[in-house]
């Protein structure tokens, strides 16, 4: 269940930067490309949730010892 609260986490937080990001390009006349911009925040939650695991794994082997 820690699991899927962390990637929830990590799913709405970077909704949230992109709709900010969105909010001001737009207002400036700037547009983004929806497959380019999807694809990259997917990549970079996957990132940001495997680096909360390992930090999370790295306590529980330091804790098991």
């Amino acid at each position: 269940m820690k699991h899927f609260l962390k990637g929830a986490a990590v799913a709405v937080v970077i909704l949230i930067v992109l709709m900010a990001i969105n909010i001001i390009c737009s207002m400036n006349g700037i547009e983004f490309n929806s497959v380019c911009t999807g694809t990259v925040s997917g990549i970079c939650g996957m990132f940001i949730y495997q680096r909360l695991i390992k930090n999370e794994k790295e306590k529980e082997n330091a804790n098991a010892m």
